[in-house]
């Protein structure tokens, strides 16, 4: 508190409810309008989630929530006081008052009140409060660099397989190697396009600072029709020769994980014509369930617009060879992830961490006594694989839509289903790009916390875009802990498997 001559401290006066509240103006470094929030699940209840401020990550936490317990009522609209609490905190009020002096000769313990011409507000210590709030989450034990990013190489060090990400074009099957790709992302809504050029080209963007082509896959494939369209569709980061090319596909369909001896060589005699000589290999799916084409990145971008298109990005950089970005080891990018959507919240997952994608099956087998989180059963490769439904474990109200996948997780040997509303990307995120989340905003039954890590990225229109980045290990022990808890036996039973249907 900052003493002004005279015996007096200034403090800001607030309201929470129908409460009047006042704090010591000096703990308050900004009053600002409620910023956009991305709910954090199995925080605190008092945790409405996390913002981006300033540039920086911080707890937003709702003050009637911290004062009543979990019945209180978050504010609608208000303001937001942002106070240092050791780290940022955002605590979210009804409406700001006014600043005025405190008489100090009396005394101002927690919970005084003070007397202005707008009535009595009562004094407050934020820093106790939050203290006994948050009690034991500050000193948590961080995972260190050998967590998640190393899971997948780790549980698979034993296993020789070929990771793929599969894509559905014109009602076939085709795949990329996972190592040529760098990412997938939505189409973008504004594409420079080139008249005169291929007719292979969409267009060019700018992504991450860089000229980047677009080309159709149909084309590429001589498959019936130009343009790939639909809201499934998406562009595929790929490793091209000499740089980085989008490729337009109508939509992802799976991240496929099979063993070596599934992916053969093309037959010579299928070798032949425009689009056959683009693949590379043929990998037989699981069961009996049909073959996939194994394209090459390297054969696919062999086009003399694309590669034109390439040294006019380098020229524009001021490079003359090859930048870094593009010569990058893919492997050793700092985090690719997956992400996936449930509610109005993104949430990524390491890739090394996700076996497969595939189609929530229309039916799932119940599992007797088993939680509400448990969908149901399926199998997957000879295997039983419960079904989590994320909506519940993540609190998660309203319709899920349509289109819901699983992501299969393997960790350490143990495989488990996911259901989400949606899978829409493959990102690789820079460094820059990545924090630690705020200490306050982690688990409050003090368990291993899922979300140790959350990626800031810039969009087009303005607003950030915040995706929480899950820790695999934690993710499956706190829903096996659960399950131990909950369920009685496995899973008896299951249906069909839907395999790596397109969405």
């Amino acid at each position: 508190m900052s003493t002004q001559a005279g015996g007096s401290a200034r403090v800001l006066t607030f309201r929470v409810g129908a409460t009047r509240l006042a704090v010591p103006a000096g703990a308050v470094t900004e009053v600002l309008r409620p910023p956009p929030i991305t709910r954090v699940p199995h925080a605190p209840a008092s945790l409405m989630g996390i913002a981006t401020v300033r540039g920086s990550v911080v707890p937003v936490i709702s003050l009637s929530r911290l004062l009543e317990g979990d019945g209180g009522a978050a504010p609608e609209g208000g303001r937001v006081l942002l106070f240092d609490a050791g780290e940022p905190v955002a605590l979210a009020v009804n409406e700001v008052g006014t600043l005025a002096d405190l008489d100090t000769a009396g005394p101002s313990p927690d919970g005084a009140l003070y007397t202005d011409g707008d009535g009595a507000a009562r004094l407050i210590d934020l820093k106790e409060l939050l203290r006994r709030a948050f009690a034991g989450l500050a000193a948590r034990t961080r995972r260190g660099d050998s967590g998640a990013r190393s899971v997948g190489h780790q549980a698979r060090a034993a296993v020789d397989e070929r990771a793929f990400l599969a894509f559905a074009l014109a009602g076939q099957s085709y795949a990329l190697p996972l190592a040529e790709v760098a990412e997938a992302i939505t189409v973008p809504d504004h594409l420079a396009y080139l008249p005169g050029s291929d007719a292979a080209m969409v267009g060019t963007v700018s992504h991450r600072g860089r000229l980047l082509p677009i080309v159709s896959a149909r084309v590429l494939l001589g498959l019936e029709g130009g343009a790939d369209e639909g809201r499934g569709a998406r562009v595929i980061v790929a490793h091209g020769p000499g740089g980085h090319v989008g490729l337009l596909v109508d939509r992802l369909t799976t991240i496929l994980r099979v063993p070596a001896e599934s992916v053969a060589a093309v037959p010579a005699v299928l070798n032949r014509g425009r689009g056959e000589a683009q693949i590379q290999s043929l990998c037989r799916l699981p069961d009996g369930r049909g073959l996939v084409s194994i394209l090459s990145a390297a054969r696919l971008f062999r086009n003399e617009t694309v590669a034109h298109l390439l040294a006019q990005g380098r020229a524009e950089d001021g490079e003359e060879g090859s930048s870094a970005m593009d010569t990058v080891n893919p492997d050793a990018a700092a985090d690719r992830v997956v992400v996936f959507h449930v509610g109005g919240e993104e949430y990524g997952l390491p890739v090394d961490a996700v076996a497969e994608v595939v189609r929530l099956p229309e039916t799932l087998t119940r599992v007797p006594k088993a939680p509400p989180f448990i969908e149901g059963a399926m199998t997957l490769r000879g295997q039983v694989l419960p079904v989590i439904d994320q909506r519940r474990r993540f609190g998660v109200a309203g319709d899920a839509g349509t289109r819901r996948r699983v992501v299969v997780t393997r960790i350490d040997g143990t495989l488990a289903g996911f259901a989400v509303d949606g899978v829409s990307e493959i990102l690789t995120l820079s460094a820059d790009q990545v924090c630690e989340t705020p200490d306050l905003a982690h688990a409050a039954d003090g368990g291993e916390t899922i979300f140790t890590r959350v990626a800031t990225l810039r969009t087009a229109d303005g607003p950030e875009r915040m995706i929480l980045l899950i820790e695999p290990r934690a993710l499956l022990s706190r829903t096996e802990r659960d399950l131990l808890a909950t369920l009685g036996g496995p899973p008896q039973g299951a249906v069909d498997d839907p395999g790596s249907a397109p969405p």
